[in-house]
Parts: structure tokens; sequence; C-alpha cells
């Protein structure tokens, strides 16, 4: 009679052990803190993002190269539009500053922001690895994870091997950019 009892036992441990193990596998959250760690643990990545930004009621449509550590530092080189293609700044994932060489570039900022359309990137880098992760979830097979840090909201989708593919940055619930991610690669680093 112990020895059954004990093998029962066991056996339902076994299977306690196995329904954990098989729920975080599907976690939203757990898949949000698996890239975070990947992100810290590469040391950044780099992406072209096509993004859409509002600037003291101007729209820019943006496209921009970025390499960016996982403070959100790193350079963003503009591609697009053509007037202004081939200028590069440096970015501070901290304060959102650029800094170029020798020309600015007069896009105004985010409403409400001190932050450049083309310092986002960094911005964005910074969210996915610092700040708190309000939410995440599944919509239509990809995951969507939010991150917040005041009235700051970065919402990003992923795709199916977990590298994003569109973000959006809110301030107050209000969208002030958007993009498209696009060619996500892990720096080199382990």
């Amino acid at each position: 009679m112990r020895r059954r009892n004990l093998f029962l036992a066991v056996l339902m441990m076994s299977l306690c052990l196995l329904c954990a193990c098989a729920g975080k596998a599907n976690d939203p959250l757990q898949a949000a803190m698996d890239f975070r760690a990947k992100l810290l643990a590469r040391e950044g990545c780099g992406f072209e993002l096509e993004a859409l930004a509002d600037t003291d009621g101007q729209s820019w449509a943006l496209r921009l190269a970025c390499a960016l550590d996982a403070g959100g530092n790193g350079t963003v080189r503009v591609l697009a539009p053509e007037s202004i293609a081939g200028i590069s700044a440096v970015t501070d994932g901290e304060t959102g500053r650029l800094t170029y060489e020798d020309l600015a570039l007069g896009l105004g900022t985010l409403p409400d922001t001190e932050l450049a359309p083309a310092a986002v990137p960094g911005r964005l880098v910074r969210a996915w690895a610092r700040d708190w992760i309000a939410s995440a979830g599944t919509e239509d097979g990809t995951l969507l994870a939010s991150y917040e840090d005041g009235a700051l909201t970065v919402r990003t989708r992923f795709d199916a091997s977990g590298v994003p593919i569109r973000a959006e940055l809110a301030l107050d619930g209000r969208t002030r950019f958007q993009a498209e991610i696009r060619n996500f690669q892990w720096n080199t680093s382990p």
C-alpha cells in the first residue's frame, strides 16, 4: 500500500511539473522577457525602420538604418526621404539626443516630447531592454507587448521567431510614432 501511494505521489508531481513547463512555453510574458534577455546578452541589435511621425503639425515618412546597443545608444542613418538620405547621427538612448557632424535636421520633435523622430529607434530599444513590461499577449498568431515608462508607452509586435516587426510610441495614450521594422539582426557579440 505504501509503495502504491509513493508511486501515485511521484506520478502526480511529475504531471504537475509537466503542466507547469508546458504553460511557460506558451506564455506571452515569458516570450517578451526572453527577447529582453537576448537583447541584453547580445548587447544590442540592428534594423531598418519605415516610420511615420507627426512633428509640430507636419507628417514625416522616414526610412532609417539603426545600429544600437541595449541602452539605445548608437547610430541612425537616414535612408529616405531622398532629400536627406545619407545623413547619420549618433543617438543617446537616455536623453534621446542626436548628434550630427556638421548638419542639423529641422524635423522638429514629437508632440509633447523633446524626442526627434530619428531618435525614436534608440528609445524603442531602450524600452525593450529596460522599461516595465505592462502587458503581453497574442493576437493573430503574433506576440504583442507593451512597455511603459510613466506616460510613455512602446507597443511592439513580434513575429513567430520572436523578433520585432512593428512598433509604435504613444504618450498619454496618443500614438506619436509608428514604424515597420525590417531586417532585424542581433549584434554579433555572444
